[in-house]
């Protein structure tokens, strides 16, 4: 019976050891984890305040911050669109594209399809779009090539996300909530190397 006792107690400190290099793992993981998110919100947050978020397995994410889609679309909230082709217009659908006019020229506008024409002399379709909360369709036509993508729903909790992407892409607040702990985990990193290092050369001599 002392033996068995003896046999168990020796086991015990092994066991304990597992615990703890299981638990040091999960907290590595949970490391690496958090650092590779922190990345993400870095690149994320550095693209939406340039509004040059990319496509994600075809859809993209946008802010609204115009009222001129309402009630269908909120302002100052995020919307999803979703790559499509030409044949995949139809009148009634909202679509988000690169506008002509002089106000916004070159940046993103998100209107419905009014109408769908045939230029007279290229022959080439047209969109004509309208905001739904304006009185009259818009004054420039829309080429297919200006087209980024059709409106495929407001995100949940669109407001919130459109809120702290206004939050992050001020300086000071980007700084204290990503860079500041974005440098400590990578001190983190730095001294558990070096202390790895020093262990070896330790073992060496």
């Amino acid at each position: 019976m002392q033996r068995r006792q003896k046999r168990r107690a020796e086991r015990v400190p092994g066991e304990k050891e597992r615990e703890d290099s299981k638990m040091k793992r999960a907290v590595k993981i949970l490391e690496i984890l958090f650092l590779i998110g922190m990345l993400l919100m870095c690149g994320a947050v550095i693209l939406a305040g340039n509004g040059k978020i990319p496509y994600i397995f075809g859809y993209r994410i946008l802010q609204v911050v115009s009222d001129s889609m309402q009630p269908t679309i909120s302002d100052e909230t995020c919307i999803a669109i979703k790559q499509v082709k030409k044949e995949e217009i139809h009148v009634g659908d909202i679509i988000t594209f690169v506008s002509d006019a002089p106000d916004i020229r070159g940046y993103l506008n998100t209107h419905r399809v009014h109408e769908i024409i045939q230029d007279t002399e290229s022959g080439e379709t047209l969109f004509i779009t309208k905001g739904d909360a304006c009185i009259a369709p818009d004054e420039y036509p829309v080429e297919y090539e200006q087209i980024v993508g059709k409106y495929t729903g407001e995100l949940p909790f669109g407001k919130w996300i459109y809120r702290g992407i206004i939050f992050l892409t001020d300086r000071t607040h980007y700084f204290i909530v990503v860079i500041v702990p974005l440098l400590f985990c990578c001190m983190s990193y730095f001294k558990q190397l070096i202390a790895a290092l020093l262990g070896k050369e330790k073992d060496a001599s």
